[in-house]
């Protein structure tokens, strides 16, 4: 019997042994595995970012693109391997950390290692992922736009605090198709916050690449001669005696008439876009939005006076309201009194008798004087109403914000100031000067329109969306003198004031120069204007071409904005400077 009991005893002391120890171990070794499944809240779903989509030039090279970059995030507190770890970034001491603290963004990828080996194991120095939008090859800031993090009331309208929101230019213009669908993982910490596991619930899906109908070579061509015309613009403002400019203020567009596409867009002054894309973002970013010239202006969508390049939507429209016909002739004339008031042309001289093709091409001023003053109260709303046919006045197309410009009308005079139409204003309005405000992309559809004989295209920076091709369209402009407007613009070339540029360029062109006034009328701070294009007569072996130089201030278009056309015009046909007339 005494053996039995104590062998009952044994089994009894054995059997609650056993219990303890189990329940140490659920207690104690495996309390956070079961406290985290007994308890919901450790168990988290976190969104996965999106890249956005690419954007592309016309041959499939990359402007603008997502890359993952890493951070070192600081979290307050000792750290160990100080002396290593300072000067490899760069730093005397550790910043005061009430939280998280970037000590270095963006980190350079050959110290990754290093730098994963120095925080092993730190609680408070954490090297954090992140996606930040990449420009390997920028173009002009002011077309490119740029990404900023999501503001707080795009926090409202659905977007994640940590996620990059085209602000400007095409990359907000086109942010609905760039902007990815964001994924959720489901994440499972410990009661300490530490991360144990996880798993994808839902893959993020990337956004859609854009190409552009932008050519990059053609692009970086404008940009130089936008930037080259720097000593064009201070010869003549030596020869004024005028203080130096120090950047240009302008803007080159160039496109091929048959489809609107847009070659080339560029915008001086101009800024690197990659800029904005730094966390945080550096004050160098910060100090764009307050200098006075305003570098974040895309100048290519603004409106100006267009001088004497609305001389083609005047003559378009007396030709075809039938105040003149191709061989009208009146006499170019250094000046013409109308209404007591002295209206000069640009030359001293008599130029002696001309019909439209030469008014064009030598922009003489007191031709469309006299052509409209015929009817100056009558012909002021025909010429808004031919103009708009021609596409100014109005959006041309482009999948970027644009400025719609002006063109007046006596109705709008009344309504807009509360005053009557003067017959005098008609004569400026004749010559591209007065209220009549276009933009250079405006001007560059204009002569699309002239060159292709009336067909007016829609103008498109976009080729493809995803796998969408986007298609050009044309629409048909009521007209008879198309032959007579082609014959003037080249005329200007070959005989008037584009002769000592581009008269003996290699491929046949026709233009208009344009040297409009601006407020205060001071000689040498003119806005210069050259809008040309080419081939201009049939059988050229050359691709078609339209290109608008506009310089704000720049002077007269003759010394400035057609040099620049001319380089573009060269780049874009291969030409090198041995072809054709010096500069």
């Amino acid at each position: 019997m005494t053996g039995r009991l104590y062998a009952l005893m044994l089994f009894f002391l054995m059997a609650f042994g056993l219990l303890g120890l189990r329940a140490w171990q659920l207690q104690v070794l495996e309390h956070e595995r079961y406290a985290l499944r007994s308890q919901g809240n450790y168990l988290k779903t976190e969104g996965i970012p999106a890249p956005r989509g690419r954007i592309l030039d016309r041959k499939g090279r990359v402007i603008a693109q997502d890359r993952l970059v890493v951070d070192l995030v600081y979290l307050g507190g000792e750290v160990a391997f100080k002396e290593r770890l300072l000067p490899l970034l760069g730093l005397q001491a550790l910043p005061e950390a009430n939280g998280p603290v970037v000590l270095k963004t963006g980190v350079p990828e050959h110290l990754l290692p290093t730098l994963a080996e120095l925080t092993a194991g730190q609680e408070n120095l954490r090297l954090v992922e992140r996606i930040e939008r990449h420009y390997p090859n920028p173009i002009s800031g002011p077309v490119l736009g740029y990404v900023l993090q999501a503001n707080a009331e795009q926090v409202k309208r659905g977007y994640s605090p940590d996620e990059q929101v085209g602000q400007a230019g095409l990359e907000a213009a086109l942010e609905p198709y760039l902007r990815g669908k964001r994924g959720v993982r489901a994440v499972e910490v410990n009661v300490r916050g530490e991360r144990l596991r996880e798993s994808i619930l839902e893959e993020p899906l990337p956004g859609q690449d854009v190409v552009l109908t932008l050519d990059l070579d053609l692009q970086r061509a404008a940009e130089r001669a936008l930037e080259e015309a720097l000593a064009d613009i201070n010869a003549g403002r030596r020869l004024h005696g005028l203080p130096l400019a120090t950047r240009v203020k302008g803007a080159i567009v160039a496109l091929d008439p048959r489809t609107g596409e847009v070659l080339a867009m560029a915008s001086a002054p101009s800024f690197d876009p990659g800029l904005f894309a730094h966390r945080p973002v550096p004050q160098e970013a910060q100090a764009l939005l307050q200098d006075k010239d305003l570098p974040l202006l895309n100048r290519a969508v603004q409106p100006y006076t267009p001088g004497s390049t609305f001389k083609l939507a005047s003559s378009y429209a007396l030709l075809e309201e039938g105040y003149v016909n191709p061989s009208t002739s009146y006499r170019c004339s250094p000046y013409i009194v109308f209404g007591g008031q002295v209206r000069r042309n640009w030359a001293t001289r008599d130029m002696g008798p001309m019909t439209v093709k030469e008014a064009i091409a030598w922009s003489c001023n007191t031709w469309y004087y006299q052509a409209v003053a015929q009817d100056p109260l009558g012909v002021v709303d025909r010429l808004a109403q031919r103009a708009r046919l021609l596409g100014l006045g109005e959006a041309t197309g482009l999948e970027i914000a644009e400025r719609t410009g002006l063109l007046p009308t006596r109705a709008w005079k009344r309504q807009a100031l509360g005053e009557p139409w003067y017959p005098g204003e008609t004569l400026s309005l004749a010559i591209g000067q007065g209220p009549v405000l276009a933009t250079p992309a405006q001007i560059a559809r204009m002569l699309a329109t002239l060159a292709n004989g009336g067909q007016r295209p829609d103008l498109h920076l976009v080729k493809r969306l995803g796998q969408k091709e986007v298609s050009p369209h044309l629409e048909g402009v009521p007209g008879r003198f198309w032959q007579t407007l082609q014959e003037g613009l080249r005329k200007t070339v070959r005989e008037g004031t584009a002769r000592h540029v581009l008269g003996s360029f290699p491929v046949p062109t026709g233009g208009k120069t344009g040297t409009a006034e601006t407020p205060g009328k001071r000689a040498g701070l003119e806005h210069a204007w050259y809008m040309g294009y080419g081939p201009a007569e049939p059988g050229t072996p050359y691709p078609p071409l339209v290109v608008v130089a506009f310089f704000e201030n720049g002077g007269e278009g003759s010394r400035v904005a057609l040099p620049a056309v001319r380089k573009v015009m060269e780049a874009y046909w291969g030409l090198g400077k041995e072809d054709g007339a010096t500069r």
